[in-house]
């Protein structure tokens, strides 16, 4: 078989005849380059002695699946129908379509009979028994998934049976007003319905993906917009939750990013616009780095120690650490936030339209800005010293990080604060809390706040729950009000501002803080069972139900 030369666009370049298992092997070739989002000009090949077909072709229907182009890649492959035969190069395409379309048993049948009619024996290439791996893990993981729908219809949403159901509702809101709201923001809406798989642990993330568990838990990255698709771990796989629907949301804006410009956009690019927009479906200014990654940054910055952009290829998740993962989506999230300062509401649409047009990611932002990209590079750079970030405190013995149950061993939390007698105090207070002694745990809890202050999430929810014993709301919902604005993410902040509401019959309020605990972690029945309390007081019975169906279900 002669080597193919890969020339300009438009030009072709001839291969001559060859073997049908030659032919595989070449296109086999051809689709791992097409998997690192490397681009191949047209290209014409026979594919068998009998069989003549325009490698472009293939080519250009297997870009159309990496970008989500479900359409296109369809009429692309009915086109071929009357060459598609015992064709294995068709076939493999066929098959890859059944499995981004999420019929994964068709697709490994389909799989299985392009590798016997390729005549591979024992010789099967590297990137095919990949991909066959993948269709088999996916198909057994998922076999017994059970389909929701979001209440526009956008989304379909599988979960296994049992306790993820709990997620459907709010993951279908947020992801149904995203779909309006990031189409907004972007110029595009893609076709639907669009697909969520939600995986119980980590482990099952790995086994329908590219990347291995222990990337998963070093970066921090749960989520996954792949095969056609928003791939997400359950909240229940981690010991406090954390922002899932938000990340849900994340994921769907690199969905929308990948199927408008066709794949042409770089990781940085792709994770800045993600993280700025993860939180659009609420609003449309209520884009927001937590607190945590501010002062991350911030630290990082004085250290002259930030991420390259070049550093964030080709994932995130192949970043060394939790830490430098949060760096770069905090770096990340301020370029596209300063694009936006600068250039205006519309600044993404036509950052993606220049995209569309042709350009690189750098020549893009240059024509977006109106500036070389060097030069908004430096300033840029010189905005991320002018922004007002909050001081967290050093001492408060805390850390912001996700928390996997199956590696946490049974311990108190308190064991995490570094000063001594803070965590002396601290655990003093948990013994006479568990004894029911809230007055006596409080003056301890004090002692510790003194040399903490009153930012740290673990004191102030112990804190709170004691005055919230002693039937002290409005002073437990002022102790919390602070702390959620440092540690949004810790879920025992918002039970118990709900908690609080519920007893000052604060109704509209309760539901607002418990939806909001359920959007970290869905599987602590007090959440349900507070959020259909508040619903009956509010007169909505259906609701109400509603939610104690869901407390039964995740006791």
């Amino acid at each position: 078989m002669r080597n193919f030369r890969v020339k300009n666009l438009g030009e072709t370049t001839m291969i001559s005849r060859t073997p049908r298992r030659a032919s595989a092997v070449l296109l086999g070739v051809l689709l791992a380059l097409c998997f690192s989002l490397v681009s191949v000009s047209t290209v014409e090949a026979q594919t068998s002695p009998a069989t003549a077909v325009r490698m472009s072709t293939l080519t250009d229907i297997n870009e159309y699946l990496s970008a989500g182009q479900m359409r296109e890649a369809r009429q692309g492959l009915d086109a071929l129908k009357g060459h598609r035969g015992t064709n294995p190069d068709i076939l493999y395409l066929e098959a890859r379509y059944e499995f981004f379309d999420g019929d994964y048993k068709k697709a490994l049948e389909i799989l299985d009979q392009a590798i016997a009619n390729a005549g591979f024996g024992d010789n099967l290439p590297q990137h095919w028994s990949m991909l066959r791996e993948l269709v088999a893990s996916t198909g057994e993981v998922t076999k017994d998934y059970v389909k929701y729908t979001s209440p526009k219809g956008y989304f379909e949403i599988f979960v296994p049976p049992g306790k993820d159901r709990v997620l459907v509702p709010f993951a279908g809101e947020a992801l149904d007003r995203a779909y309006d709201e990031i189409g907004e923001e972007l110029g595009f809406r893609p076709p639907t319905p669009i697909r969520l798989e939600i995986y119980p642990q980590t482990s099952v993330l790995a086994k329908v993906s590219s990347l291995s568990e222990e990337e998963i838990r070093t970066s921090g990255t749960i989520a996954l917009c792949k095969y056609n698709r928003l791939m997400v771990t359950s909240p229940r796989a981690l010991l406090r939750g954390y922002g899932w629907v938000d990340t849900v949301v994340h994921e769907y804006v690199h969905y929308v990013i990948s199927a408008k410009t066709r794949n042409r956009v770089p990781i940085w690019m792709h994770e800045g616009l993600a993280k700025y927009l993860e939180r659009r479906w609420r609003g449309p200014d209520a884009h927001r780095l937590a607190p945590s990654s501010e002062g991350l940054l911030k630290k990082r910055l004085k250290k002259n120690d930030l991420i390259t952009f070049e550093q964030m290829h080709p994932s995130m998740a192949k970043l060394p650490s939790q830490e430098d993962a949060a760096v770069a989506f905090a770096e990340v999230f301020t370029v596209m936030e300063y694009l936006q300062q600068e250039v205006g509401a519309d600044a993404f649409e036509k950052l993606l339209d220049a995209v569309n047009e042709g350009l690189d990611a750098r020549q893009a932002f240059a024509q977006t800005i109106g500036k070389p990209f060097p030069t908004f590079e430096r300033e840029w750079k010189a905005y991320l010293k002018t922004r007002q970030v909050p001081d967290l405190p050093d001492e408060d013995g805390y850390e912001e990080k996700l928390v996997f149950k199956d590696e946490k061993k049974s311990e108190s939390e308190a064991n995490q604060i570094e000063i001594p007698r803070a965590r002396e105090y601290m655990q003093l207070g948990e013994l006479m809390q568990a004894r029911d002694r809230c007055k006596a745990a409080l003056v301890e809890y004090d002692k510790a706040a003194h040399l903490l202050g009153d930012k740290n999430p673990m004191l102030q929810t112990r804190r709170a729950q004691c005055l919230l014993t002693d039937e002290r709301a409005a002073e437990a919902l002022a102790m919390l009000e602070p702390v959620h604005k440092t540690y949004p993410d810790y879920v025992q902040i918002w039970i118990q501002m709900g908690s609080a509401a519920l007893m000052l019959k604060q109704y509209d309020k309760a539901l607002e803080y418990l939806r909001e605990a359920a959007r970290i972690n869905p599987f602590d029945p007090a959440v349900h069972g507070q959020l259909a309390e508040a619903y009956s007081k509010l007169g909505d019975e259906t609701s109400a139900e509603e939610y104690r169906k869901f407390e039964k279900l995740v006791r």
